[in-house]
């Protein structure tokens, strides 16, 4: 089986993510490899993933015209950046070819591996068809996409532009606790309270000579006993219910702002030479009017 690159990463932790998102659609670890120009990153992912890396004896600078001569120095720029060897092996371009990558790209990735790049390849037909769909149309995956692609069809090819979205969930946390009991406050009142009491009233009243009664010697002894009532204050305390607490809680809304930062795709077409490009947009794309 042929390979084809599904894409070209910055990092390995790139790399790793968009292996698992293939291996999500029908990837295997065996349908996949890796190529970069350093040694210890494709171990840590492979160690990570269990994808493997393709060993290249490769340079990353190409030759001075004195080493590769006369001939060599009239190829065009193309081809110089085509045949970069220093004898010490396989370039990338060769191995990249030799594994069904077409000349032009195989030129391209090349030139992404000797600037510390990583390239995922995988099997063609391994996957699910949609995902064989968006490599073949030149969609990569979320490294970078290649917009320089040459066609070689006539057949349309897509890029799928993406965009973060916020999602915002709520959960329900006590934040506080409201307690309600009774105190015992201690106050002094003062009541005042009518009482009666009874007196004594004596009245003195001067007698014209009246005989007295002789048959009661004078300094017998005559007594008269009056009882005197008075009302004394007793208190007394009993409680009563002077007011009543009814406790609830209800449910109040009101509106908090979330802001994060989120990221989209948008779509850049750049031009070399005299091109011409027809650009249409309907509802479901979004353009950047001001990268174009």
């Amino acid at each position: 089986m042929s390979k084809t690159v599904l894409g070209v990463y910055n990092s390995s932790e790139e790399v790793v993510q968009a292996i698992e998102e293939f291996q999500n659609q029908g990837y295997s670890a065996n349908d996949l490899s890796i190529i970069a120009n350093t040694t210890n990153v494709p171990s840590s992912i492979e160690e990570e993933t269990g994808v493997a890396s393709q060993e290249i004896a490769a340079t990353r600078e190409a030759d001075t015209e004195e080493h590769r001569g006369f001939f060599a120095s009239l190829f065009t720029p193309f081809e110089d950046r085509m045949y970069q060897n220093d004898g010490s092996g396989t370039t990338y371009y060769d191995h990249l070819v030799a594994q069904g990558i077409n000349q032009a790209d195989a030129l391209k990735y090349q030139d992404d591996l000797n600037s510390g790049m990583i390239l995922l390849l995988g099997e063609r037909g391994s996957g699910n068809v949609g995902v064989a769909d968006d490599v073949a149309g030149g969609t990569l995956s979320s490294g970078r996409t290649d917009l320089e692609d040459t066609l070689d069809t006539d057949s349309p090819r897509s890029i799928k532009l993406r965009e973060e979205q916020l999602d915002v969930n709520k959960q329900r946390v006590q934040t506080g606790e409201v307690e309600v009991k009774k105190d015992v406050v201690e106050e002094q009142q003062t009541v005042n309270v009518p009482v009666q009491h009874e007196e004594v009233s004596i009245e003195r009243r001067a007698v014209d000579g009246t005989e007295a009664d002789t048959t009661t010697p004078i300094g017998d002894d005559e007594t008269i006993r009056v009882p005197i009532v008075e009302e004394k204050v007793e208190v007394t305390k009993k409680p009563v219910v002077t007011e009543e607490l009814v406790i609830n809680k209800k449910q109040v809304t009101e509106t908090q702002q979330v802001t994060d930062n989120v990221k989209r795709e948008e779509a850049k077409v750049n031009r070399e030479g005299d091109v011409s490009v027809n650009e249409t947009t309907t509802d479901n794309e979004r353009l950047n009017p001001d990268s174009f």
